[in-house]
């Protein structure tokens, strides 16, 4: 394939990684990027108008609801992409047992059938699909591509559904496909409530810091490497076949470890975190880690440390 002459379609852009996904490819080639939501960028709140915004010029943005059947085969009859980036999902209560296990399947799973359909009857080149690390069964061991897998959460149920409907679709149609599974990114524009965030910006304002015992270890990747690492899975579906890639530090890392890189990070005092202030969630993992091998071996790709991401993140400028 010809990087120059290929038009990518990415889907979800309102997202953290969408956002980041649409302006790395612009950014980083010749790429033609086509970015795409659900609704128009006026009809988002301020957070996901501002990724919208960051991820490419409003004027370049295209309407997808990829629940409606009808409007999905008409969209990739007129846009006919080379690639399409499938990151749209429902992620909300991602992490809890109140996670609406109907909407999941709604919107991660059914969409994929008529999805490979339609872009195999209009000469896509590839597909990239957006796993995640929920997607594996808990282990305190690192999780390998090759793993069974029996997810306890209803959102890593529905995600591991949507990988294996991928892999069938890819099989059935043709079309080269990458499962991108992703840890935990981090990086500008999260969401203000999730971890690094929280703890950031109540530092940097001299704010205390209430926190879990912080003892669980987890698999965190700076969001400038996950960009990297779908760049070249797109450029690996020229092998073709179908294929799933961790995409992570490979780090089990403390959660207090990088509450206290931030601190550091920022000068702040550590008598602003108030550890065993919130209780852990139920039936939280201690332990939760990739292994990388298979991506820096076939595809190239090495991550940066994690706690240079954290300096990045501290120190970005839009």
């Amino acid at each position: 394939m010809n990087p120059a002459k290929q038009k990518i379609l990415v889907t979800g852009v309102s997202s953290f990684v969408g956002c980041h996904l649409a302006r790395g490819f612009s950014r980083k080639s010749e790429w033609k990027v086509l970015p795409a939501g659900s609704k128009n960028p006026e009809d988002y709140e301020a957070h996901r108008a501002r990724r919208i915004e960051f991820g490419g010029k409003e004027n370049n943005w295209t309407v997808l609801n990829i629940k409606d059947e009808v409007g999905v085969k008409q969209f990739i009859h007129k846009f006919r992409p080379d690639i399409w980036v499938h990151h749209a999902g429902h992620a909300t209560n991602y992490a809890g047992l109140s996670y609406d296990i109907i909407e999941g399947h709604d919107t991660n799973v059914a969409p994929v059938r008529y999805i490979f359909k339609n872009l195999a009857e209009n000469g896509c080149r590839g597909v990239i699909v957006t796993g995640s690390s929920l997607e594996y069964s808990n282990t305190d061991k690192p999780c390998l591509e090759s793993d069974s897998c029996l997810p306890d959460t209803p959102y890593g149920q529905s995600k591991l559904k949507e990988t294996l409907t991928a892999l069938e679709m890819s099989d059935q149609f043709g079309i080269p496909t990458r499962i991108a599974r992703l840890f935990i990114p981090f990086g500008p524009l999260d969401d203000p409530n999730k971890l690094i965030h929280y703890v950031l910006e109540h530092l940097k304002n001299r704010a205390m810091v209430d926190l879990s015992p912080c003892r669980q270890k987890r698999d965190f990747i700076y969001i400038d490497d996950v960009v990297e690492a779908y760049c070249l899975l797109i450029k690996d579906l020229d092998r073709g076949g179908a294929e799933i890639f961790n995409i992570c530090s490979g780090q089990a890392i403390s959660v207090e470890h990088v509450v206290n890189w931030i601190t550091e990070g920022v000068g702040a005092q550590k008598s602003l975190l108030n550890f065993d202030a919130r209780a852990m969630r139920e039936g939280e993992q201690m332990i939760s880690y990739g292994n990388n091998d298979k991506a820096r071996e076939i595809l190239g790709w090495k991550p940066g440390e994690v706690r240079e991401g954290i300096s990045k993140l501290i120190n970005y400028k839009n």
